[in-house]
């Protein structure tokens, strides 16, 4: 007896405590279970040492974090400024603000608007607390909304038929798929769908909400895919075996194996993600093998007897296991490399799905070759008859083995049609990977009519769109930041953008803060500016008034005084409620004069062609027309809308002063803008958010170029923009599922070439096993850049699988021939025999597995029903290049380690003349 024997002996000696261990060990972590949690947030995916995410930790530290949720509104037949809908909004608001975790909220409703009235600067709510509805207090809030284009694709829609409310939550990026701030998304969703008005369609998105909709979703995966693979195998096993053993015993092994990689995950606290829906799918499709080999063993050995003594039984187990552990080792081990090649990545799912579905495969060869035997043992000899394609005589040949390996000997008959149609499939895929377009887009993981789709469909087209990209300007020294040349610069960047970026929505800045600031103060001033004579009084700090103060005022319904407080998306501006008294406006005497003149038809003319010309010979629009008329005469301050940079204008006759002017600005408006600036007192940093309508990475960076063309070509020399924002996160996703498929492949070639080499005793050995499956990696990418399936997190680990897997049919044909080889000595037409004995049963091997990835088709997410197809697809590509090409390069080449046998063989080498 050898000593694999005496192991595998003494192995089975006590059947009693390896079922007592399996079922305590299984018992064990089907306990932690209940303590599994989904979490699909995005931060999720890229690793904290990631440089996105270092350069967006530093931002929130400088500018505040805050994770926003957006509940969009639409009207299709009437517009938002109406009665009965503003009061609801107001109703919605209150509820919204008493859910915990809600920082604030931004909405129609709790805006507040500031403007000048008389002699001082009012600020009160857009809509008043005790709404009337009444014809003037309805059109009066058009006014104001139309007023400020502040407004416009951020709070409401360009034809005032949608609005957006912005909730934002008291957490960082990476809190938002914890599960209370997931409770909160699940309150907002409750309260938006629970809404009630009439003529009104609502809209939930943000990133805890697409979190919440893919946890949703993985959940409804593994509720829904388990158990049609369980059948799918079942019904595999029952082709093969026609018996009830045959077919419970495969199945429960995977499903304890499962139950291990799942309870280990609950165990260490690692969260579902959207990767995971596949594990316990991966896990039956392919663990379901080993046991399929033990069975298959154990039927081979009591068939050969009638009757048999449970001694002889227990004995027969043995002798079949000793048989069969070596080569499921084998299979199970390849398996383990193509999946341990996902923990040689930066993205945290991919490598923690590497951990569990290695392990998982460990688990089901484990349970596969101690359970199944000992469960055996312990029922005794049962005698069975088998009819299945498994149980047939070694010496039976039917009718399908005859037609496969007559077939593949035609094929084989003719290598130069093999070798040129491996080189056309080679060409295929190399054009077919010049098109494969690397994206991880969040919004193609669903169908289009999936309602966060649409939902982010709705706020990209109707307002600045749901990607953030931000700017974070710095100079050389302090105030450098709020020169006047630095915020026309932000200001020239926001109106270039915006007409000629399509990708880019809106764009908010603190320029957007001082140009209303600007207005409102001097909405009584000239409009051809102030002369130096009328200021020679103002204080030096810029303000307008003798003591040196700013009046500002306050509406009757303010509470909180602040300005489009649009968080993320723009932070406008607070005043104290405290009345001031009323700045003496000195020298704005003559404006009054000027606001009521008459204007003829001529000047009329020349102001129309005036715009055209600033439009630069474009189209020029009534409003177009109507703002350069109110430019004229000042009419509410808007020829003050704007940066100051002339300093005769405002009276000044430096820069610096003008510098020192904003400076005041800044300080009168106090820490309600810090979204924008890190100090009022001495800034340093400014923050230019920029909202993107864009979907996929590819636009975006598009987008990105331009900007950054325009900063290097417009912005001061001295002053630095570097981009940041949640679509840098996305960029560094893609970038990391590039790497990680790299290395991921190359890891998985690495390992499998070992150990053929190591098997064979041969490096050309190990050479010569990867080519069918370079072939079929190849033609995998070559058909997604064909049909158009993106490179993503999920799709990136079907090469992993390809090899991981793939390789069994190499090594399962490489075996049978080297074997057929050995055993036939000098017959020529062993080759005859390998397909006899390999053809069917890897072909029929590559349809179980691929029909239990093909499950995956099902899924409710794109990117794992692409997943499924390409493993399906590729399961056949593998083993047929393995019965084709593979046969064809061991007849060129023939090598000498197919002649020489190994240890054990007991055979002498073969004549390498018959390898043809």
């Amino acid at each position: 007896m050898s000593l694999k024997d005496a192991l595998v002996k003494k192995l089975y000696k006590h059947p009693r405590v390896i079922l007592g261990i399996i079922l305590g060990i299984t018992l064990f972590f089907a306990l932690q279970l209940p303590r599994m949690r989904f979490d699909n947030n995005n931060f999720r995916f890229i690793p904290e040492s990631d440089p996105a995410r270092i350069a967006d930790a530093e931002m929130a530290k400088i500018f505040g974090d805050s994770v926003p949720l957006l509940i969009g509104i639409q009207r299709k037949y009437s517009t938002v400024v109406d009665r009965e809908f503003l009061q609801k909004m107001q109703e919605l608001d209150k509820q919204l603000l008493a859910l915990p975790l809600v920082k604030n909220i931004v909405s129609l409703t709790t805006t507040t608007h500031i403007e000048a009235v008389g002699d001082s600067i009012v600020s009160e709510k857009l809509v008043p607390e005790h709404l009337t509805g009444s014809s003037e207090e309805l059109n009066a809030i058009t006014q104001k909304l139309r007023s400020l284009d502040i407004y416009n694709r951020s709070l409401v829609s360009d034809d005032l038929k949608a609005t957006q409310t912005i909730i934002f939550l008291n957490v960082k990026q990476e809190e938002s798929g914890l599960p209370e701030t997931v409770a909160v998304c699940r309150e907002v969703m409750r309260l938006a769908a629970e809404w009630d008005c009439p003529d009104s369609v609502t809209y939930v998105t943000g990133a805890p909400v697409f979190s919440e909709i893919v946890n949703e979703a993985t959940g409804h995966d593994l509720m829904l895919l388990v158990p049609i693979v369980v059948v799918v195998v079942a019904g595999v096993l029952f082709f093969s075996f026609r018996r009830f053993t045959g077919v419970f015993l495969p199945l429960l092994t995977v499903i304890i194996s499962c139950v291990w990689a799942l309870g280990a995950m609950a165990l260490l606290q690692i969260p579902l993600t959207i990767l995971s829906t596949v594990l316990p799918v991966i896990l039956i499709a392919v663990g379901s093998a080993y046991g399929i080999h033990v069975i298959n063993h154990y039927f081979d050995e009591v068939t050969q007897s009638k009757e048999i003594s449970a001694e002889t039984h227990s004995a027969q187990i043995i002798e079949a296991m000793s048989r069969v552990i070596p080569p499921v080792f084998l299979a199970a081990l390849t398996t383990f490399a193509g999946f341990v090649s996902f923990c040689f990545t930066s993205v945290v799912p991919i490598f923690e799905f590497g951990i569990f579905s290695s392990f998982g495969v460990l688990s089901a060869f484990v349970v596969a070759v101690t359970l199944i035997p000992a469960i055996l043992m312990l029922r005794g000899p049962h005698n069975p008859t088998i009819k299945g394609k498994f149980g047939a005589q070694p010496s039976h040949t039917g009718i399908i083995d005859r037609i496969i390996a007559d077939t593949l000997m035609i094929v084989h008959a003719h290598k130069r049609s093999v070798l040129l149609v491996s080189l056309a499939c080679i060409i295929f895929a190399g054009l077919g990977i010049s098109k494969l377009v690397i994206d991880n887009v969040l919004m193609e993981y669903f169908e289009p009519d999936v309602q966060v789709v649409r939902s982010d469909t709705f706020i990209r087209e109707n307002f600045g769109g749901s990607k953030l990209l931000n700017l974070i300007i710095t100079g050389e020294k302090q105030g450098d930041v709020i020169r006047p040349d630095v915020l026309q610069a932000i200001d020239s960047l926001a109106e270039y953008a915006e007409e000629n970026i399509p990708e880019v929505g809106k764009i908010t800045s603190l320029a957007d803060v001082i140009k209303r600031f600007n207005q409102v103060y001097n909405a009584d001033a000239p409009a051809a500016g102030l002369a130096v004579a009328d200021t020679a009084s103002q204080p030096p700090s810029g303000g307008q008034s003798g003591d040196g103060s700013i009046s500002v005022g306050s509406g009757t319904d303010s509470e909180e005084d602040t300005f489009g407080d649009f968080g993320d998306f723009g932070d406008f501006g607070s005043f104290d409620d405290a009345e001031q008294p009323a700045a003496d406006n000195t020298g704005h005497a003559a404006a009054e004069t000027q606001k009521e003149r008459v204007y003829t038809f001529s000047e009329i003319i020349e102001k129309l062609a005036d715009a055209q010309t600033a439009r630069r010979g474009r189209y020029v629009s009534a409003t177009e027309l109507v703002d350069a008329l109110k430019k004229d005469i000042n009419y509410k301050g808007a020829s003050y809308y704007e940066i100051p940079t002339n300093p005769q204008k405002y009276g000044k006759e430096t820069q610096e002063e003008l510098a020192a002017l904003i400076q005041n600005y800044l300080i009168l408006m106090g820490g309600s803008i810090q979204d924008f600036i890190d100090d009022t007192n001495a800034p340093t940093t400014l923050k230019v958010n920029i909202q993107l309508r864009t979907v996929g990475q590819q636009d975006s960076e598009k987008a990105l170029q331009a900007i950054m063309a325009f900063v290097k070509d417009n912005f001061p020399k001295d002053i630095t923009v570097e981009p940041n924002g949640s679509m840098f996160i996305e960029q560094s996703l893609n970038t990391l599922v590039v790497q990680s498929q790299l290395i991921s492949v190359a890891v998985s070639f690495g390992i499998v070439f070992l150990i053929l080499a190591f098997y064979y005793r041969s490096i050309v050995a190990g050479i010569i096993g990867l080519i069918p499956l370079m072939i079929s990696v190849a033609l995998n990418f070559g058909f997604m850049g064909m049909v158009g399936i993106k490179l993503n997190i999920g799709t990136a680990m079907v090469a992993s699988f390809a090899i991981g897997i793939g390789i069994d049919y190499t090594i399962h044909y490489l075996a049978a021939y080297h074997h057929e080889c050995i055993k036939r000595r000098n017959d020529r037409n062993f080759l005859i025999y390998t397909f006899y004995g390999s053809g069917k049963a890897i072909l029929f091997n590559a349809v179980s597995v691929g029909a239990g990835f093909a499950v995956l088709m099902l899924s409710k997410f794109n990117m794992l029903s692409e997943l499924g197809l390409l493993i399906a697809l590729v399961m056949g590509t593998s083993s047929f290049a393995s019965l084709t090409v593979l046969p064809t390069i061991l007849s060129i080449v023939k090598p000498r380690f197919i002649t020489k046998p190994l240890p054990g063989d007991n055979a002498e080498s073969v004549s390498e003349d018959n390898l043809e």
